[in-house]
């Protein structure tokens, strides 16, 4: 499979992004985002479409994937922290009033358009991060953000459980009827994962997710560092369960496949809620790294 590094330069830095979706037949499914321009760097991951319904031919994750990018492309960078999630509630809810969808979405809000971003702003001398959900973040290979949601670890357990108990009653099982069975003991879970626990402050599962309802503050995370002491920043999506030492993208490559060849099924050494199969990956991916010249 062919994969396309973006490179670009600006002034103090140099930039490469890879963005990979998780379908390897079909680039055109990839559900992440990312932006890189002289002044903002940013990775956006949609949320899996929980109902299949389609958002001017997009599916709900592209749709608010798209929506995120476009903020970060046309507001200052100045904008951060709380201002700037306000702004990309403001404006998924501005696109989802323009395709006519508003009142279907508060009807039924698992077909809701949603995604988390973690994005680095420069402002003068300073670099200003914002987070929202598991887009982990390193600056000079240290990891600085990184999130997990328990809701997400509880229904991991319970594919895993369904797939070791067909696993125990028929040794020889195929891995695609394993895939079927962890995916249908979750399937909805992860719907009332949207009802119950996106921007809920007051469940110890709840978490921060920009869907368009309001997003309490103690899910925005933010983060202010000297630019003069940053050598390298990586920003990268949660389908990566291995990091290189060194900010170097076919390192992360090679990560990525030792990961994947180790437990293709993500339930041993790196149990998850997404699995691998012969047609795609455990997810999408995107690494952006970005190398400053101070």
């Amino acid at each position: 499979m062919k994969t396309n590094i973006v490179r670009k330069e600006f002034t103090n830095l140099k930039v490469c992004i890879l963005s990979v979706g998780k379908r390897k037949n079909d680039a055109s499914k990839n559900e992440d985002g990312w932006v890189a321009i002289e002044n903002t760097f940013g990775v956006i991951d949609g949320s899996a479409p929980r109902v299949d319904l389609k958002f001017e031919g997009k599916s709900s994750a592209r749709f608010a994937t798209d929506a995120l990018r476009n903020v970060l492309l046309t507001t200052s960078p100045s904008v951060n922290g709380k201002e700037l999630v306000l702004a990309m509630t403001a404006f998924l809810n501005e696109e989802i009033n323009r395709i006519g969808y508003k009142d279907l979405i508060q009807q039924n809000r698992e077909a809701s358009p949603a995604a988390l971003f973690t994005v680095a702003r420069i402002v003068e001398n300073q670099i200003i991060i914002t987070a929202i959900g598991d887009i982990s973040c390193r600056i000079n290979s240290k990891v600085i953000h990184k999130d997990n949601f328990k809701s997400e670890d509880l229904m991991m357990k319970k594919r895993i459980l369904a797939m070791k108990k067909a696993k125990n009653k028929n040794p020889f099982i195929q891995d695609e009827e394993l895939i079927r069975i962890g995916k249908q003991a979750i399937t909805e879970d992860l719907k009332l994962q949207v009802i119950n626990y996106f921007n809920n402050p007051n469940s110890d599962l709840g978490f921060g997710i920009i869907d368009g309802k309001e997003v309490p503050e103690k899910f925005i995370k933010k983060y202010i560092y000297d630019l003069r002491r940053i050598k390298t920043l990586d920003l990268f999506s949660d389908g990566y369960h291995l990091l290189p030492h060194s900010s170097n993208i076919n390192l992360w490559e090679e990560k990525f496949f030792e990961g994947e060849k180790e437990d293709l099924l993500r339930w041993k050494k790196y149990p998850s809620v997404k699995t691998s199969s012969i047609s795609q990956f455990s997810d999408d991916r995107t690494i952006l790294i970005a190398n400053f010249k101070n």
